[in-house]
């Protein structure tokens, strides 16, 4: 069924809807003056069924208008915004099915009352507009509550990693970028370039791009670390097991196309993150870290540099494993990056299955708090790069830290891990992973060192804007925190008019 087809059953059922309400008739009376009955009449106000001619000319004779003004796409004022939607990005592409829900669910509910709905709508473009929020937005938001829903682990993706993994040649043989790289060429029929994207005035900041045909086409980036050409391979034989069409072609993304290609686009990393950081290996090097009393920094990073990975790729799987195999649900991963002598800190990257309320993938133009460990890492490599300069901070490789963090309210303690590195492809760029799990009785019984004495406790916010801590109480502030503030006088407020209500209300 094509999205006209989609749209003309809609406004028939928005139109047939709003005049049935407006003569206050029911369903039961337009089928006995109609002849159709309750429950077709229903499924063309939900937009599930277009009438044949008979019927339409039935019911336009019931509500005293024409055939004519009931097939046209035309609607009245009230319901251009609904309408409207039908011919938005949002209603074509976001995956309503995830949910267990179809759009036509959707716009039942909308036009119980249409003219409610319509503002509704209207409210939805105004924020997209206001906020500039795209579709793209809205698909990344649909896939980030489908990993929550999961916890962030699939079952049906490990196992298809494990299937391959242990078919021939890979039961006898290391999962390296060079045998990955042998296998697209070998098996796959490939053919790899890893100097032209290199080279290339416009195309030099691209991981790898990806053109279909006979013997596909893969550029990869030079300039990647190996565990990063691994992980682009990995991808690509993820395509094929799998069975993907719908896919991006270029890594980063230039423009999303379909909900189809962002879950695809998830799929195919979590096969490569699965095939090159196992399972059964990383479970055990964990549970052998945090059987420990005291942290060891340098036992996480070998056990990251064991499979060859970056500090995103491991802090990544460890997040996708660490309810199913060690029952912590609540948990965020995030990545931030800083450029240069840059006192901006970006959030690339998010994923939250902590009640905190972190930020959600569109810029509020905050600063975030800076005593965060993950912070502190990315501030120390820019003054390495000033010690060191021009020689970037590279050679030094990743640092690891962690770190207790009480959060400005006093009720939520998170235990923080954070690795921070410089970028391959941009070298003067820094990027920050941070993953952190809320101290529960879960975490504490699972990772025997979190009460170290050697590990440092901070008292930290979200945003400088939003944090109630005093100059004195924080000497990194990088902006005046306005939010709080209006927060503060906001409940100043609320609590004199209760006190006012409280002194003049008379029992009833």
């Amino acid at each position: 069924m094509s999205v006209d087809e989609e749209k003309l059953r809609f406004i028939l059922g928005f139109k047939l809807k709003n005049l049935r309400l407006a003569r206050k008739l029911s369903l039961k009376d337009v089928s006995g003056r109609t002849g159709v009955s309750i429950s077709y009449l229903s499924e063309i106000e939900k937009g599930k069924k277009y009438p044949k001619a008979e019927k339409l000319l039935a019911l336009a004779d019931c509500y005293d208008t024409s055939y004519d003004d009931l097939v046209t796409v035309e609607v009245q004022e009230n319901l251009n915004p609904l309408a409207t939607s039908l011919d938005s990005g949002f209603f074509r592409e976001f995956p309503f099915q995830l949910f267990g829900l179809h759009a036509e669910d959707l716009f039942s509910l909308l036009t119980s009352s249409p003219d409610q709905a319509g503002a509704l709508i209207r409210t939805f473009l105004e924020i997209g507009q206001i906020y500039d929020i795209s579709v793209e937005h809205f698909l990344f938001a649909a896939l980030r509550a489908y990993q929550q829903m999961h916890n962030n682990y699939f079952e049906d993706l490990e196992e298809a990693v494990e299937s391959f993994s242990q078919a021939p040649p890979w039961n006898s043989r290391e999962v390296s970028e060079q045998a990955l790289r042998r296998f697209l060429e070998k098996q796959l029929n490939y053919v790899i370039d890893e100097d032209l994207l290199t080279n290339h005035e416009d195309l030099h900041s691209f991981r790898s791009v990806f053109i279909p045909g006979a013997r596909p086409r893969l550029f990869v980036n030079r300039k990647l670390l190996s565990a990063q050409k691994a992980f682009v391979y990995a991808k690509e034989i993820g395509t094929h097991v799998l069975g993907i069409q719908t896919r991006a072609t270029t890594s980063s993304w230039i423009k999303v196309e379909s909900f189809e290609q962002v879950l695809n686009n998830y799929r195919t990393s979590y096969f490569a993150g699965a095939l090159l950081l196992d399972k059964q290996s990383v479970v055990s090097g964990l549970r052998t870290i945090f059987s420990s009393a005291e942290w060891n920094p340098d036992s996480m990073l070998k056990l990251m540099q064991k499979f060859n990975a970056t500090p995103e790729m491991f802090f990544y799987r460890i997040g996708q494993l660490a309810f199913a195999e060690f029952g912590l649900g609540n948990h965020y991963f995030m990545r931030i990056s800083t450029k240069g002598e840059s006192q901006s800190f970006d959030v690339s990257k998010m994923l939250n299955h902590s009640s905190l309320e972190l930020p959600k993938g569109f810029s509020s133009n905050e600063h975030y708090c800076r005593k965060w460990t993950g912070v502190q890492l990315l501030e120390h490599r820019s003054r390495l790069r000033d010690i060191a300069h021009p020689d970037p901070p590279a050679r030094s490789g990743p640092t690891v830290s962690v770190q207790r963090s009480t959060f400005v309210d006093g009720s939520r303690q998170f235990f923080t891990f954070a690795m921070s590195r410089t970028m391959q492809i941009a070298p003067e760029e820094d990027s920050s992973v941070i993953l952190g799990f809320e101290m529960d009785d879960a975490f504490k019984q699972a990772v025997a060192f979190w009460d170290d004495d050697s590990i440092k406790d901070e008292n930290v916010g979200i945003t400088c804007e939003r944090c109630h801590l005093s100059a004195t109480e924080c000497d990194l502030r990088a902006a005046d925190p306005i939010e709080a503030q209006m927060e503060s006088s906001v409940r100043v407020y609320e609590d004199a008019l209760d006190e006012l209500v409280a002194r003049f209300s008379e029992p009833e």
